[in-house]
């Protein structure tokens, strides 16, 4: 599913920069390359900020799971559990 989105946004960007580039060769009306890059810099943006995310939230899972094994009975564990759980949610996507 990231890569479908990844894929998407990147297949924005493309356009946005084949316009761009179209807009700036007939010199027509300048606001309307400013928008255009106006838009691709926010799903840059957006991009960037979705892969951090992700990678934070799967990196947390991964390396939460030798934290468990070690801290698994008692209420430090059910700490580090919640956390986990609240890392898996947010690699799912749930709001």
């Amino acid at each position: 599913m990231a890569e479908l989105v990844l894929t998407a946004v990147f297949a924005v960007l493309m356009l946005n920069l084949v316009a761009a580039a179209a807009a700036a060769v007939k010199q027509s009306a300048s606001w309307l390359l400013v928008v255009l890059l106006a838009g691709t810099t926010g799903a840059a943006a957006a991009a960037v900020l979705y892969a951090v995310h992700h990678g934070l939230a799967k990196g947390a899972l991964f390396l939460g799971v030798p934290v468990l094994q070690h801290y698994g009975r008692g209420p430090t564990g059910l700490l580090v559990l919640a956390g986990m759980a609240g890392a898996a949610l947010a690699v799912a996507g749930a709001r």
